[in-house]
């Protein structure tokens, strides 16, 4: 039997970096996303996935832009 991987992708053009998948990701999820070094073009802060997500998908429903997926894929 497979497991399958989750892996956040967020689309740095579309976050404008309010964080609130971060935040939810703390509280419901498995806590990978975190802040990031980085800006985003709207001057927020980008997040950064820090390991391995658990597929709540808790922050694709609340972000406002629709600017992170979770891609599935089965484990090697």
């Amino acid at each position: 039997m497979s497991e399958s991987r989750f892996e956040p992708v967020i689309s740095a053009e579309a976050c404008k970096g309010c964080l609130i998948c971060v935040n939810v990701c703390g509280k419901k999820g498995g806590g990978v996303l975190e802040e990031s070094d980085e800006r985003t073009p709207m001057g927020g802060v980008l997040p950064t996935v820090d390991g391995e997500c658990i597929g709540c998908r808790w922050c694709e429903r609340v972000c406002p832009d629709f600017a992170i997926s979770i891609e599935e894929a089965e484990a090697c």
